[in-house]
């Protein structure tokens, strides 16, 4: 195989290594955006400024994931019109052979981004189950207090 064939086949995997990778990041990124937003929702003395400097700091680094993965992409664009003009003028079709290696890529990351968010989506049911007892717990002991009251002491 040619030299700069093998160079393609290479920059093609890395792109789809990075993409696989930056989509799972992205899905665990937001199941953690999740996470937070319902912490902000069942936290009263958290202070409504203290939740707007959070969403819009989560705002900030979706709009900069975007724009970095564009950018990357871009840059991959770039590099790939390179090569396909090569493989073009010299008359090789890069993609046949593309076909099978994008294939058992795309099958890994389908499995990567569902175990991640199987992980996660636990996460968010141990931290609602942690946050239930603890609340249940607060509730007894507020009870115990009053019932351990004395008479004529004047509390309840």
């Amino acid at each position: 195989m040619h030299p700069k064939m093998i160079a393609k086949q290479i920059i093609d995997f890395n792109k789809a290594t990075f993409d696989n990778t930056f989509d799972a990041l992205t899905a665990l990124q937001d199941h953690s955006e999740k996470m937070v937003r319902l912490f902000l929702e069942k936290a009263s003395l958290f202070p409504p400024e203290g939740k707007k400097v959070i969403t819009e700091w989560v705002e900030a680094y979706k709009k900069g994931r975007k724009d970095f993965k564009e950018s990357v992409d871009d840059s991959f664009k770039t590099v790939d019109d390179f090569f396909i003009g090569w493989a073009n003028e010299m008359g090789f079709s890069i993609y046949g052979l593309m076909e099978k290696t994008d294939q058992s890529v795309r099958e890994v990351t389908e499995k990567i981004k569902k175990a991640s968010i199987e992980v996660v989506d636990k996460s968010i049911q141990s931290i609602a189950i942690v946050a239930a007892k603890a609340k249940k717990q607060n509730t007894i002991v507020k009870k115990k207090t009053v019932i351990a009251g004395k008479p004529g002491t004047g509390g309840a």
